[in-house]
């Protein structure tokens, strides 16, 4: 079910909107609402534990978790 909201973004907030909508060939709302989506799993907003993905990553036999552990913000 969708819920219907109604906000104001800039002019140039609007343009950009509009001409990527275009060149994705997606409505405008759908953009905005992978930009929501995007916004809350980065906040960990989304209810989820952002650091879930961590979880056992030093028994998973690779020996870089150090190093690499903030590659699972790059999979979103």
């Amino acid at each position: 079910m969708a819920v219907r909201k109604q906000t104001y973004i800039t002019e140039d907030q609007a343009r950009a909107l509009k001409r990527l909508a275009h060149a994705m060939g997606l409505s405008e709302a759908e953009i905005l609402r992978r930009a929501v989506d995007l916004y809350l799993r980065t906040e960990g907003a989304d209810g989820r534990d952002p650091y879930a993905d961590m979880i056992g990553i030093v028994n998973t036999g690779r020996g870089d978790g150090s190093v690499t552990h903030d590659s699972i913000y790059d999979r979103h």
